[in-house]
């Protein structure tokens, strides 16, 4: 999951957290400020209805009492010492009557009464018609200190219950306003946010791939354009880096072949005289041999420095595989004897060929298999070709028993002068160059270059390279 992502479902995570949360208590709040505030109401009423009715225990106050409470939510009774209905403020039905009669019962059974306690037994009930919640509430009425009935109050809520759906309602409507103007701010913050960062990252691929031309559009003032200004300077120093670096190997693998062409051509001339004494002859041999190494690396950082520049050619013909590859191993056959290491070919079709460049592709195939001959000494080396005509490819596979290459050091045996045995000289370990060299012309032929090894098993190079219609000699 990418960083854009994850962003914006963290934020509509807490986004839908916050609102349902917020939503969630200012709906519990509410719902318990409204009930708490008509009970309250609704006790109220009934302490003074009551003590109205105990200071004149008379038929006109009980009336005016009743007419007071005659609402189509509220049933209002004063029931009798023997909880007989007395009067109410409206018709009433019996079955409700009695309801009302086994309640205020339970509750004289269950409650010790004081003529002092002025607070009434208040109870919730949601077992009438539809679940709709009803406040009973009761209080004795004492006269001279003696109980004469129970004034009665029932309660429907059935406007709390509405009031309360349309704050739910409310909350509801609001919480998708919020998270759907949330959730395009979120959209809106990740693109702004993420994009440059994924055009950066783009960015910096390319330049670790040592594209530095790539360049990063962005009109961004803040932080993320600040950083984006950034590493686009940081490209712009690499290339100005990279293309001096460039013109001092082409200049110096130059300058240095004409005096290595001169030391060379004095040593040979000096060692091949007659009458130069055996110590001048081994000393001027010496020299010959050191100019032919240096010569070999100056040609070699040459060819890297133009490989680098872009000015190599390729000249592609077709190429029978089988011919070409025992030509190519006359060239080392000598040092195979030397190192008593069996070679072996493997092509199922002598008359396979396919297209490339032979001079350059010869130089891939001898610099691997004398790489095999160094570390490989009384082994094998085993080269196979191989043809896929679904995907138009040709494979070639060299392949050693010898000592193999640590796995850490696998990634970056395709660097300039990079050794795996750092201690190790240009005489047994070569000058550096030739895998940075393979490399190069594998990728001008758009093919690929892979390698496994292990140590003390061996190692294996596979070069693929595509071909554009596989040609087959008569």
């Amino acid at each position: 999951m990418n960083l854009s992502s994850k962003l914006a479902m963290l934020l509509v995570v807490s986004l839908l957290a916050t609102i349902l949360t917020m939503s969630f208590t200012f709906y519990i709040q509410s719902k318990e400020f409204y009930r708490d505030h008509l009970t309250k109401q609704l006790e109220h009423r009934l302490v003074a209805h009551a003590d109205s009715i105990e200071n004149h225990f008379v038929i006109d106050t009980i009336v005016h009492v009743l007419k007071m409470e005659k609402e189509d939510t509220v049933n209002f009774l004063l029931f009798d010492e023997h909880l007989n209905p007395l009067v109410m403020a409206q018709p009433i039905n019996s079955d409700l009557i009695e309801a009302y009669h086994l309640w205020i019962e339970q509750i004289i059974d269950t409650t010790t009464f004081h003529p002092s306690s002025k607070q009434p037994i208040t109870e919730y009930v949601s077992i009438l018609d539809h679940h709709i919640q009803h406040i009973w509430s009761m209080k004795p009425v004492y006269v001279n200190e003696r109980v004469k009935g129970y004034l009665f109050i029932d309660q429907d809520m059935r406007e709390f219950e509405t009031t309360k759906n349309n704050i739910l309602q409310l909350v509801f409507i609001m919480s998708i306003i919020i998270f759907g103007v949330g959730l395009l701010f979120v959209l809106y913050l990740t693109r702004v946010l993420t994009d440059p960062l994924q055009k950066m990252g783009k960015a910096t691929n390319q330049i670790a791939q040592g594209n530095f031309e790539y360049e990063i559009q962005t009109t961004s003032r803040d932080e993320v354009g600040r950083l984006a200004r950034d590493i686009q300077e940081m490209s712009n120093q690499l290339k100005r880096y990279n293309d001096t670096r460039k013109e001092f190997l082409s200049h110096i693998s130059h300058d240095l072949r004409t005096p290595l062409t001169y030391v060379k051509a004095y040593a040979a001339l000096l060692k091949d005289r007659e009458e130069s004494d055996t110590l001048c002859k081994k000393q001027a041999d010496m020299i010959y041999k050191q100019a032919k190494n240096m010569e070999v690396l100056v040609n070699d950082l040459f060819e890297l420095a133009k490989y680098e520049e872009g000015n190599i050619q390729l000249h592609k013909d077709v190429v029978n595989l089988y011919s070409w590859f025992h030509d190519l191993k006359l060239d080392f056959d000598l040092k195979l004897q030397q190192e008593n290491i069996e070679f072996e070919l493997d092509i199922e079709n002598k008359q396979w060929a396919a297209i490339f460049d032979r001079e350059k592709m010869k130089r891939v195939i001898k610099n691997l298999i004398e790489n095999s001959i160094r570390y490989s000494p009384n082994g094998k080396i085993q080269v196979s070709i191989e043809k896929d005509e679904q995907s138009q490819s040709l494979l070639l596979i060299i392949a050693d028993n010898g000592q193999g290459i640590p796995e850490n050091e696998l990634p970056y045996i395709w660097e300039r002068f990079y050794r795996v045995d750092k201690s190790r000289t240009s005489k047994n370990g070569g000058s550096g160059l030739g895998l940075a060299i393979v490399k190069h012309i594998v990728d001008l032929h758009d093919g690929k270059i892979t390698v496994e090894s292990a140590i003390d098993v061996g190692t294996t190079f596979s070069i693929i390279l595509p071909q554009e219609g596989l040609e087959k000699e008569d």
